[in-house]
């Protein structure tokens, strides 16, 4: 669904050559796109009139199984980090796909497999390297441009070009995985169950559920992932509800390593097309498990939703320590539409759309940035919340002043209050009150 043309493409081996082709685009006055790992739905990796900086050349990962960390070029897919951690017993969270990049999900947040045990993506985050609009290069962490690390960690890619993160890794070793597959006819059932149990999931427990109807045989099925960390008699125990008290047609769990888990679900094609859109919530109540298998009761909707709990170690991240704009929300929903006929777009966009609207009564904030095909800049404001937008706009506004990363779900710069504030007011003097008497100066 992606028809952009850009300027010129930049496929730098090192951050040397990231800095020439920013330079190249400023003289140029050319805007700037970003293709880390091209995993994104939204396909901001490239832009109309764009010069795009095509990392896919700059992978290397280096890791330390000493100080438990691993360095990862900006253009790195996940199974360039995870293969090479797995050597270590080591493992950071990182989705759901082993051919995810490494930099779209970390930007955006990073809910995977590992979330509960050690937390988003974001979460493990360390440190990274960004090239900026004007070609100076930056470390970003705690101690170093430590506005800029905090924008980094769920505001995206408005920032500039990251060239390589640092992240913190964790002992993972063979753990207990696989999915479950039920009968549509089942869903009511079993989305139950698993809710309850999720409801109470102990941070070794991740399970994600979906319920869907496959385009191409127009079978429906509701689907439970499994990844447990920990002992695996233990496991075996804690998912008994759903492999035991249930009716599974397919149970593929199995002990199995880390790198096993990411390909469960194969590889996502290219050239589908892809529309998709959610909600965090602060429920998952009968009522909109209802509605939604509703809709997959008519033999014409296809695509699926996909629920995501979110609990464990990402909860006890204070909420404004990172720009990641759902640590209130304890669920996710998303509806994921993938069909094939340009003819249909309309249709399936509506589809995907009409149920995003329809979780309204459970939602808080927004929706997950990493899975939304679009947005403006009046919904970013109520995605992030006023507060937490403001302070993203103030990192843009010095990092990014004249918006050359745009291709992104852009955070415009421009005016935060308290620039307005000071711009209407630059001696600092006190604005008028309404109770002040005539003739009162300001003081």
């Amino acid at each position: 669904m992606i028809e952009r043309h850009p300027e010129l493409i930049a496929r730098p081996l090192d951050v040397d050559d990231v800095v020439m082709a920013l330079q190249f685009a400023r003289e140029g006055d050319l805007p700037v796109a970003v293709r880390g790992g091209g995993h994104g739905v939204a396909g901001h990796c490239i832009g109309d009139g764009s010069l795009v900086v095509d990392l896919r050349l700059m992978r290397e990962v280096v890791v330390d199984p000493e100080s438990r960390t691993a360095t990862c070029g900006g253009g790195s897919l996940w199974e360039d980090l995870d293969t090479p951690g797995q050597r270590h017993g080591l493992a950071t969270p990182g989705g759901t796909f082993g051919d995810t990049g490494i930099a779209g999900l970390t930007l955006g947040g990073g809910i995977g497999h590992l979330t509960p045990s050690y937390g988003l993506t974001l979460d493990n985050l360390l440190g990274a390297t960004v090239v900026t609009a004007d070609g100076n290069i930056v470390s970003a962490s705690e101690k170093e441009n430590s506005d800029l690390f905090w924008a980094l960690r769920g505001g995206g890619g408005n920032f500039g070009v990251v060239v390589d993160f640092t992240f913190r890794l964790h002992p993972v070793g063979l753990l207990l995985g696989g999915h479950l597959d039920y009968r549509l006819e089942d869903a009511a059932e079993v989305l139950s169950v698993w809710r309850d149990l999720m409801s109470v999931a102990p941070d070794s427990l991740a399970s994600f559920a979906q319920i869907y109807r496959d385009r191409m045989s127009g079978e429906g099925l509701v689907n439970a992932s499994i990844a447990w960390v920990g002992d695996l008699d233990e496991g075996r125990d804690a998912i008994r509800e759903l492999t035991d008290g249930l009716s599974p047609v397919t149970n593929s769990v199995r002990p199995m390593y880390y790198c096993e888990l990411q390909d469960i679900y194969g590889r996502m094609p290219f050239g589908l097309r892809n529309y998709w859109s959610g909600r965090f919530l602060t429920e998952l109540p009968d009522d909109l498990f209802a509605m939604t298998i509703e809709r997959f009761d008519e033999p014409e909707t296809y695509g699926g939703v996909l629920f995501e709990p979110l609990h464990g170690a990402p909860t006890r991240v204070p909420s404004d320590a990172t720009a990641f704009a759902g640590r209130e929300a304890r669920w996710n929903a998303t509806f994921i539409n993938v069909w094939t006929e340009p003819a249909e777009d309309e249709r399936e966009i509506e589809v995907a759309r009409a149920y995003s609207r329809s979780l309204d009564p459970w939602k808080i904030g927004g929706g997950y940035l990493n899975y939304a095909t679009e947005t403006s800049a009046e919904s970013l404001e109520t995605e992030f919340g006023a507060e937490r937008f403001e302070r993203l706009r103030a990192v843009k506004n010095r990092f990014d002043p004249e918006n050359v990363f745009r291709f992104n779900h852009n955070i415009a710069p421009g005016l935060t209050s308290a620039t307005s504030i000071a711009l209407a007011n630059p001696l600092g003097r006190r604005p008028l009150a309404a109770g002040d008497p005539p003739g009162t100066a300001l003081v």
